[in-house]
């Protein structure tokens, strides 16, 4: 997907205002002063995002939103389970005791409920927030569905989400995620899979693209 460089400014631009927004009010709810920036956003293949996630059989965190109104697909945040374990221990500090919140320590690929409710509210507040800068630019409401905490092969996990949209294409707009918290960070990546139909609304919302 080629975007005019107008296009390519307004959607660093809404990304940025997006996280912004996201990591205020994920400090507001955990206590930290977190930071989260999408330092790299781009349409590309889903075979590039799973290769940047280290290969489709890389187990990852993902949580995922469907996205409904004006725009219509799939949104997810993936991450690494040691990533995500630090980042659900950064929200739930202050509510309850870190040992508690984790199910098997030592396991990483193991998360306790706690950790998942925490996860699912980060994917939420993030991928919300760029729902609702994009909502600005269509002047009309997207809306998320309820998040869901997914621990699978990252392959598995994006191949269930295009058979979905059963198109030919499997164009992603993904953008890489940091997650700062104190001098530690928490690398992952945002994804949003817009319905065909959605992709050039999306498209002509930012400011129009030619292939």
């Amino acid at each position: 997907m080629l975007l005019s460089p107008t296009a390519e400014t307004v959607l660093a631009h809404t990304f940025a205002r997006a996280m912004t927004r996201a990591g205020e009010a994920l400090g507001e709810m955990s206590g930290h002063e977190l930071a989260v920036s999408a330092p790299d956003v781009r349409f590309c293949r889903a075979q590039d995002v799973v290769e940047l996630a280290g290969g489709p059989d890389t187990v990852v965190v993902g949580v995922y939103l469907g996205i409904t109104g004006s725009l219509s697909g799939h949104a997810m945040l993936i991450l690494p389970p040691d990533g995500a374990h630090r980042l659900a221990g950064v929200l739930l500090d202050g509510f309850v005791d870190p040992s508690d919140a984790v199910a098997e320590p030592g396991n990483p690929l193991v998360f306790g409920e706690l950790e998942l409710s925490a996860l699912q509210e980060v994917g939420n507040v993030t991928l919300g927030a760029f729902l609702n800068e994009i909502g600005r630019h269509l002047q009309e409401p997207v809306q998320p569905t309820v998040p869901q905490a997914i621990i699978e092969m990252a392959g598995a996990i994006l191949d269930a989400i295009l058979l979905d949209l059963v198109a030919d294409t499997d164009e992603v707009l993904a953008a890489r995620t940091t997650f700062r918290e104190g001098g530690n960070e928490i690398q992952g990546a945002l994804l949003v899979l817009p319905r065909p139909e959605s992709l050039a609304v999306l498209v002509e919302a930012l400011g129009a693209g030619e292939r």
